[in-house]
């Protein structure tokens, strides 16, 4: 059985372990040059952003299992069970990345062929698609009314530096505001804290509102509105923005992911559960159980 997994973020990841463990070896595409998806961090020179998600949380006792093996808790003041990945959060999916088959700055359209999907040269009996709902639609046709009523909000991100401390808590979040999240990013397991590095992210009302501004319109509107918020800052050493135009799941499909009706196209993500990385992680293992049981070969989950 030939697969094909489009994305290397935690679902694609997740799914591609779990049948590369089954004996199945998946090509992975990802149109990005890291792993990780929204687990994400932005480096530049000695300064390090975690620009995507913040932190990971679990509810199963397996999924907590496999963050106690691979996370580093983070208690900032107000904080639940949060864990991150350290020494960035991508280190969350690196430990199942052995010996998979990943092509970085792929980006991909797959194509039915007469048997199966074709990516290239490449045929592949199925295809397993992690991507954004939104880009799935345009990837899949077939599956768009299936899909028409799962949404995701945007978020515009800052990523700032100053040169001394601000007089901040280390996390604070907020409502009905521009702004949603601040956090010393520094303040992570294996970061460098003897540096001031934060990251603000705007609200989905605000990042939609704005969502096609030019990311340094968007980097001074977010740091107008932090001093708004905040009062007097340091001086500001390193500043830039990033749009996420899927961040945030807030009509998940309800069921961790869908199929064609062929049975050659699978197609999942967090969107499809909610939110959260742990969304993620249940889609790509219930697709990959969902291959193997209809493998050709008998398997065991």
């Amino acid at each position: 059985m030939s697969v094909a997994i489009i994305g290397a973020g935690m679902a694609g990841i997740t799914c591609a372990r779990k049948l590369a463990d089954h004996g199945i070896n998946p090509m992975i595409f990802e149109k990005s040059r890291g792993l990780g998806g929204r687990l994400a961090t932005r480096r530049v020179d000695s300064l390090r952003f975690d620009h995507g998600a913040q932190f990971v949380t679990a509810r199963s006792d397996e999924f907590r299992q496999y963050l106690d093996q691979h996370a580093e808790p983070w208690r900032p003041k107000g904080a639940g069970e949060w864990f991150v990945g350290a020494p960035a959060m991508n280190a969350l999916i690196k430990p199942m990345t052995e010996g998979l088959d990943i092509r970085l700055g792929e980006k991909v359209s797959p194509q039915r062929a007469s048997t199966g999907w074709k990516i290239g040269e490449e045929h592949f009996d199925h295809v397993i698609s992690t991507v954004p709902v939104t880009q799935a639609r345009t990837l899949f046709p077939e599956l768009t009314t299936v899909l028409t009523d799962v949404s995701v909000a945007p978020c515009w991100t800052l990523m700032i530096a100053f040169a001394g401390p601000p007089d901040w808590q280390e996390m604070s979040r907020f409502r009905e505001t521009g702004i949603a999240w601040i956090a010393k990013n520094s303040s992570k397991p294996e970061r460098d804290a003897e540096q001031e590095c934060w990251v603000v992210h705007a609200s989905a009302d605000w990042s939609e509102a704005h969502l096609e501004i030019d990311k340094d319109t968007a980097k001074k509107h977010l740091i107008d509105l932090l001093h708004s918020m905040r009062g007097g800052m340091p001086e500001i050493t390193y500043a830039a923005a990033h749009r996420w135009r899927y961040a945030l799941t807030t009509t998940p499909l309800g069921q961790p992911y869908i199929r064609s009706s062929d049975q050659t196209l699978l197609v999942g993500g967090d969107w499809c559960l909610g939110a959260r990385v742990e969304d993620a992680w249940e889609s790509g293992l219930a697709m990959a159980s969902a291959l193997l049981k209809s493998a050709p070969l008998s398997f065991t989950d």
